[in-house]
């Protein structure tokens, strides 16, 4: 797998491979960058270790990535912003040799490809994205990492002509595998920009028509966003550079579909990923508006589906499934059924060899003896063009089977009763009497992790100054 990405970096030898703020690396600069950092590896006894980066220059730490691919060291990303303390654990945890927070880099054509090491070995710990107290490492060996690299970039059709804007973090999955490796093993061409605020709506188009780019990459609450707050030159923009539009993390609601459809006359495409079983498993290659679809297969993976107290559960089997786990200070096998398959805990069904999510197995709750899906309900929620971000939540009850609580956010400064009126008539109107919220709770801000993912723990113990209006239906 090294092999074959070294000569796609080594053939591209004229091509700028990777673009950040006005400065671009070909493909020349990149393996002269990479034997350096190798370098450094080796001269500081950091080869076969395991060491921390946790590097601002967005640049630096994509580079760095592909240094330690050609080593023998593993690394484990981390967010700079992190409390120090939780490195500190995580140091612990790994046994980490060194934490890195900045590399120098001599712009030279020189490169000792000769010295790169081409065998597989232990790369790369993620952590998981927060929802749960202790953090658990995931494990992941060169070959498995480079594997699902090249077998996503041929799902999602990239090729050298493309173009990807990079603004995902750079130290979770999609940031590393859907808009960097892959794109690199289809010799395509990353365009990095700072990891995305409400700030940089309008740079993100800027950057997009600098840079012709004609792959984003976002998540589902920034569509949202974007739908609503772009230049009017937006759809022109889309138009002339043939965008293909890509959604990664959970919940990419047939609102926000529809919603950002009928303003750009443009589908997005979802996909579906599991880091324990490598990172991403499907991607759509014809969008749909009407299912929660995250398309067909990678290569190298299959699926199953298992009746589980009455709710279709998806088990996914993958040849690039994680080393190991990291969890109490003690290496964990990833757990699997006898015939290999991992438990992803969502719900859904196959139709046409697309997959269509319906949700969590844990969200989904029983109120008036009755099973409610309650991504159903957050998709009506959403739609209303004040909401933000929506999630609705499952409350045990002693006197009932559960309550259901709705935590929003909203873009407006201040929440009238008119808001209140429209929304609790959408809600009537397109809900069932059993599926009503009991409670519906505005809040400032979402709690979240760092891949966009609603983290619905913390919001059963919400702060009361995160609570801005509670309305009982």
């Amino acid at each position: 797998m090294k092999k074959k990405l070294l000569e796609i970096i080594k053939k591209n030898s004229k091509k700028n491979l990777i673009i950040n703020e006005g400065i671009k690396v070909n493909s020349k600069n990149l393996l002269s960058y990479i034997t350096q950092i190798n370098r450094y590896l080796s001269e500081n006894n950091l080869e076969k270790k395991t060491i921390i980066i946790q590097i601002e220059n967005r640049l630096h730490t994509f580079i760095f990535y592909l240094a330690a691919i050609f080593s023998k060291t593993t690394i484990c990303p981390l967010d700079p912003k992190l409390p120090k303390s939780r490195v500190q654990k995580i140091k612990k945890l790994l046994n980490a040799k060194k934490i890195i927070k900045k590399i120098k880099l001599t712009k030279s054509d020189k490169a000792d490809v000769d010295s790169l090491n081409l065998d597989n070995h232990k790369f790369l710990i993620t952590f998981s994205s927060g929802t749960s107290g202790e953090p658990k490492g995931i494990v992941h060996d060169s070959n498995n990492i480079l594997g699902v690299s090249f077998s996503y970039s041929k799902l999602a059709e990239y090729n050298k002509n493309t173009k990807i804007l990079h603004c995902l973090p750079e130290y979770y999955m999609a940031g590393i595998i859907n808009t960097f490796f892959s794109c690199l093993c289809a010799a395509g061409q990353v365009v990095i920009i700072n990891s995305f605020s409400k700030r940089t709506i309008f740079d993100i188009w800027h950057k997009i028509l600098k840079y012709r780019v004609n792959v984003v990459y976002l998540i589902p609450s920034i569509y949202a966003m974007i739908s609503n707050f772009s230049p009017a030159n937006a759809k022109q923009i889309i138009k002339k550079n043939k965008i293909s539009f890509f959604s990664t993390s959970n919940n990419l609601y047939p609102n926000i579909r529809n919603t950002f459809f009928k303003k750009y006359q443009s589908k997005i495409k979802s996909c579906y990923g599991i880091t324990e079983m490598g990172g991403p498993l499907t991607n759509e290659i014809k969008p749909n508006l009407a299912h929660d679809s995250v398309g067909e297969l990678i290569n190298g993976c299959k699926i199953k589906i298992k009746e589980i107290n009455n709710k279709k559960i998806l088990f996914f089997k993958s040849e690039y499934k994680c080393q190991s786990l990291l969890v109490n200070n003690k290496t964990q096998k990833i757990k699997v059924d006898a015939q290999g398959y991992f438990n992803s805990e969502d719900t859904g069904f196959i139709e046409k060899n697309n997959i269509i999510l319906t949700g969590r197995e844990k969200d989904v709750l029983k109120k008036g003896g009755e099973l409610i899906h309650l991504k159903d309900i957050e998709n009506i929620i959403i739609g209303c063009d004040f909401v933000i971000d929506v999630a609705a939540v499952g409350i045990a009850d002693e006197l009932s089977d559960e309550k259901l609580n709705i935590y929003l956010t909203s873009k407006l400064k201040k929440i009238t009763k008119k808001n209140i009126d429209y929304l609790v008539s959408e809600i009537r109107d397109n809900t069932y009497k059993t599926e009503l919220p009991d409670k519906i709770i505005f809040i400032k801000k979402m709690p979240k992790t760092i891949s966009g993912k609603i983290i619905k723990r913390e919001l059963l113990s919400i702060n009361v100054s995160n609570k801005i209006k509670e309305v009982f239906l």
